[in-house]
């Protein structure tokens, strides 16, 4: 069977295990790296830019009359249908700020034309944006090679500023959007890390703490943003942004984030409060969220920086998919979400996130403060600090099911949300065997919250591994194995035994720019026969279709587990 996939392009079918494994294989992305360019537009005219070989008294309009400057381009407006092609190989130093907007039917387009590698634009620090959107919509940016890099100092994070690869933002009081961003390369951008909250004692050299929610957490990769052309005098009419796509593109080290989505809300210091960013509740009248966002099929990492903190950062969204991703090495969190609505994050291979920049969390997936209506499902976690974090501050209502969370150094379910907040984690398959000591840990506050734990198959080889028991946590029809894992009180429909998983403790392949999420790996924790998870679970109701696998639910008795026999 195949994971459902709703992206629109081919993928390779990755290797089969032998045995059990070659039946279960899955489908996965295949390399990230995009097509040849297409044809120009039907309508429209195509500009052409030569680094070398241009001049920008010609007219631009053939290989023969090309453009040479990103300034020429940045000059210039653009219409409905129209293309910038830059030549492949080529390098410029500097700012792409091309002007006009494109209409749905009709989008303006940069691209490249020629063989060789990607057309490059350096930012090298000079600039705030090396690629740059502003009031403007329907644009597609394909096939480019961008960053934005600040000289090095000597001084760790001296080079770190206010700097982004590709942004796309506005301030007009309109709905902008309709921008597809398709087969980018995006790495070494130097932005400064800026927290939200935390103590001032520990900022340090590029790394700020209690700056607020509009000034951090928006420098990176790639950031779609809004804001306001006067923060003491806001508009009445938020500007907000519809129909993103970031897809088939690889982002490697970029701080803060390698993808960023975010919408202004006035708690700068002088500035006045609009609310449009900070969700006080579920049906919040001033929130104003960007809608329809898709991001999926990318490869992002953070292996090679110190201030790479989040692989994606998806705040004040509704409508948002997150799929067949890979996230490796981030920091904080390989995918968060953040004042919230409706997200799906399926399909997504997020391993290797370690603690950078003085962060308090390392998770692979985090739905945090004020998320509603949040599913995460299908993915597979694993070699992170905390595997999924419940972090519902405020207020907030998940569902985690049939993801496979394996080797978390720290908690691989960490429960931390308040009281107002609801999650339903069923059928995952949670397994640790590195000496880790919680399955399930929740702490404080956090257990107000009520999370219903049901059909999930928890596993350590550690003797005495803790699962965190309140009366706001319901065990229900839950497998427990490994070593001496205790079972909660509550748990009346608890399942002991033999788990057999097929391979457990697999070393790989795990997700790269090439392949794709390696999620057929993760079915090492399939159960085999004679397994105790086989037909000893209890019915979900809205329980998404289908197992990790993408096999429908349900063949006779319900499985424990992420993956039914």
């Amino acid at each position: 069977m195949s994971i459902p996939n709703r992206a629109p392009r081919a993928r390779a079918v990755l290797g089969h295990a032998a045995g059990l494994l070659a039946a279960l294989a899955l489908t996965a992305g295949a390399a990230l790296t995009a097509a040849a360019t297409p044809a120009a537009a039907a309508t429209g005219t195509t500009y052409y830019v030569d680094c070398s070989g241009g001049a920008d008294a010609r007219a631009g309009t053939s290989p023969d009359t090309a453009w040479q400057s990103l300034a020429k381009v940045s000059a210039t407006t653009f219409q409905p249908g129209d293309s910038v092609l830059l030549k492949s190989g080529c390098t410029w130093t500097g700012q792409l700020w091309p002007k006009g907007s494109g209409t749905t039917a009709e989008p303006i387009t940069v691209d490249s034309y020629g063989s060789g590698a990607q057309p490059a634009i350096a930012g090298g620090g000079r600039v705030a944006d090396a690629v740059k959107l502003f009031n403007q919509s329907s644009w597609t940016i394909r096939g480019i090679d961008v960053s934005n890099m600040a000289p090095a100092t000597g001084t760790p994070g001296a080079n770190l500023a206010d700097l982004r690869g590709i942004h796309v933002t506005g301030d007009d009081s309109q709905r902008l959007g309709h921008v597809l961003v398709d087969g980018v390369t995006v790495h070494d951008v130097t932005g400064e890390v800026n927290w939200i909250g935390g103590d001032t004692a520990d900022d340090a050299t590029g790394v700020h703490f209690q700056t607020g929610w509009d000034r951090s957490k928006k420098t990176g990769g790639i950031v779609f943003d809004t804001t306001v052309p006067d923060p003491a005098n806001p508009p009445a009419t938020p500007t907000t942004l519809d129909d993103i796509t970031v897809q088939h593109s690889t982002i490697s080290n970029t701080s803060f984030a390698g993808i960023v989505v975010k919408q202004y809300t006035g708690d700068a210091p002088s500035a006045t409060a609009t609310g449009w960013g900070t969700r006080t509740s579920a049906s919040d009248a001033a929130f104003a969220p960007h809608t329809n966002v898709s991001i999926h099929d990318n490869f992002i990492s953070q292996a090679g920086t110190d201030y790479g903190c989040n692989g994606v950062y998806l705040t004040d969204v509704r409508h948002a998919t997150v799929d067949h991703n890979v996230v490796h090495h981030a920091g904080t969190s390989g995918i968060e979400t953040y004042f919230a609505d409706d997200v799906t994050i399926q399909h997504n291979e997020v391993y290797g996130t370690v603690k950078k920049a003085g962060g308090a969390d390392f998770n692979g997936i985090d739905a945090d403060k004020a998320t509603t209506a949040v599913t995460l499902q299908y993915n597979f976690v694993h070699d992170n600090g905390d595997g999924i974090l419940f972090c519902q501050f405020a207020f907030g209502d998940v569902t985690a099911r049939y993801n496979i969370v394996a080797r978390s150094s720290r908690y691989p379910l960490y429960l931390h949300s308040d009281k107002a907040a609801t999650a339903l984690i069923h059928n995952n398959t949670v397994y640790n065997d590195n000496g880790g000591t919680s399955l399930v840990y929740g702490y404080g506050s956090s257990l107000a919250a009520h999370y219903t734990l049901r059909d999930n198959a928890l596993y350590s080889t550690t003797a005495g591994a803790a699962l965190t028991t309140s009366s706001t946590i319901t065990y229900d029809t839950d497998f427990y194995g490994g070593a001496t894992l205790p079972i909660p009180s509550g748990d009346t429909h608890a399942v002991k035994g033999e788990a057999r998983f097929a391979a457990p403790s697999v070393s790989g392949p795990y997700g790269t720019a090439d392949t794709g999420p390696q999620l057929d790996t993760a079915l090492g924790w399939a159960p085999t026969a004679g397994s105790a998870l086989i037909d000893a679970g209890a019915t979900v109701t809205d329980n998404g279709g289908v197992d990790y696998r993408g096999t429908s639910l349900y063949h006779g008795a319900p499985d424990i587990g992420a993956v039914e026999y």
